[in-house]
């Protein structure tokens, strides 16, 4: 070979390890700024131990699913999140009561309809503080926990997570299947990032049923790829219920998942613990969307679903009372905390009515509201649907909520 020639080689092959090389620095700064470090730390691999996991779950459809669910889950003893929008929680107050009462769940904070991927920070600290404060006024717990779809945040979610007592914003995944819990150095939040699916195949959505169902896939890809993720040390499966605790092919993937020896089931606080800590900037921050029309191989209404799902009353333990009211009697039920409930409470003891109350960390509490409940087929008041504490039921009604229109009726009832 001619030496220009062996010289022309030499260059065309530094030129091809440089790009070689540079090409695996843009991926690996994707997902890290701060170097092969925290990458590696990242992207470790369980050796010898069980995979820590958290369950979450998202809802918005309806009750069954999830009821079914939080049973199955109960059954294993596995801590729960329940991703759900506030509008959700108000419209199945009862029922989400009854399953916080029910298992160890903790609710967090969802905008499902919106992306928090640059959005002013005054739109998003008031829909955080909405969402938190409808979720209190049904549940009485404050949620720690926020999320927007495609679990999109930016700098100013956490602004405004802060600024309302939220620990934890949920990110779109960026270390594989791997979850990981990332703290800004600027601020008092954590950035939870959930397990993404694994395979590029499948595109970069959560570990969950729906990204696989919405994209053509089966319950068998599904399972695959969720077992496949044990390899990690840290992982957040995620079943929107409506799909894994309803529909049985999908149902049975977790089941035979939630019974795998090899994984050790973690509530929030432990799960939650610090993985990595960083500047804001130098965090990384998924934004690909590879879908948002859903394409299932199967649709929704032709799934066959579980045979003999456990609904919110199997879960539930009734006591038979008599519900017959007398005249001027008032029976509450509340959760004590809420500002309907306070209010409602000192105007009937600045009247002097008398009530029988019951609060929600009671014992049988929801087994005796459903024995009054069952007499009405809806509500007066702010709720038609028994949304809203307090429950009251006054002679022969039944009010949800309190504002002065109730007021009004309740005084000319007790004339």
């Amino acid at each position: 070979m001619k030496k220009g020639m062996k010289k022309g080689v030499y260059i065309l092959a530094s030129v091809g390890i440089f790009l070689f090389a540079l090409t695996v620095g843009i991926v690996s700064s994707v997902l890290f700024c701060e170097g092969s470090e925290e990458f590696e730390a990242a992207q470790s691999v369980v050796v010898d131990e069980k995979t820590r996991a958290i369950m979450l779950m998202i809802e918005f459809e309806g009750t069954e699913g999830l009821a079914n669910f939080v049973n199955q889950i109960k059954e294993r003893d596995i801590p729960g999140l329940l991703i759900a929008r506030a509008e959700f929680v108000e419209e199945n107050c009862e029922v989400i009561n009854t399953l916080l009462e029910y298992h160890d769940i903790e609710i967090a904070g969802s905008t499902p309809s919106m992306t928090f991927w640059d959005v002013e920070y005054e739109q998003q600290e008031r829909i955080i503080r909405e969402t938190k404060e409808k979720i209190y006024t049904c549940t009485g717990k404050e949620i720690r926990v926020m999320s927007s779809r495609y679990f999109a945040y930016d700098e100013n979610t956490l602004k405004a997570a802060q600024a309302n007592g939220i620990e934890y914003v949920l990110a779109r995944g960026t270390t594989g299947a791997k979850a990981t819990i990332y703290k800004p150095e600027e601020y008092d939040v954590k950035i939870f990032s959930v397990s993404n699916v694994d395979s590029q195949s499948w595109g970069t959505g959560s570990l969950c049923d729906y990204s696989y169902w919405a994209r053509e896939g089966t319950p068998d890809d599904f399972e695959k790829e969720l077992f496949g993720a044990l390899k990690y040390d840290k992982i957040s499966p995620v079943s929107h219920t409506y799909l894994g605790g309803l529909k049985q092919s999908w149902n049975d993937v977790y089941l035979k998942f939630m019974d795998e020896p090899n994984i050790e089931w973690l509530d929030l606080d432990t799960f939650g613990q610090v993985d990595i800590t960083l500047p804001f900037q130098n965090i990384p921050d998924n934004r690909e969307v590879l879908y948002e029309t859903p394409h299932p191989s199967t649709p929704l209404e032709e799934e066959e679903n579980v045979s003999n799902p456990c609904a919110v009353e199997d879960i539930t333990e009734k006591v038979s009372i008599d519900v017959t009211l007398e005249d001027n009697e008032i029976v509450v039920f509340h959760n004590g905390t809420g500002p309907m409930c306070i209010e409602a409470l000192e105007y009937f003891d600045n009247m002097g009515y008398e009530y029988t109350e019951y609060l929600n960390s009671e014992e049988d509490f929801y087994a005796t509201l459903d024995s009054y409940q069952g007499n009405f087929e809806e509500s007066e008041g702010v709720s038609q649907t028994f949304g809203f504490y307090p429950i009251m039921f006054v002679e022969d009604r039944a009010f949800s909520g309190y504002d002065d229109d109730v007021k009004d009726e309740i005084d000319k009832l007790m004339e």
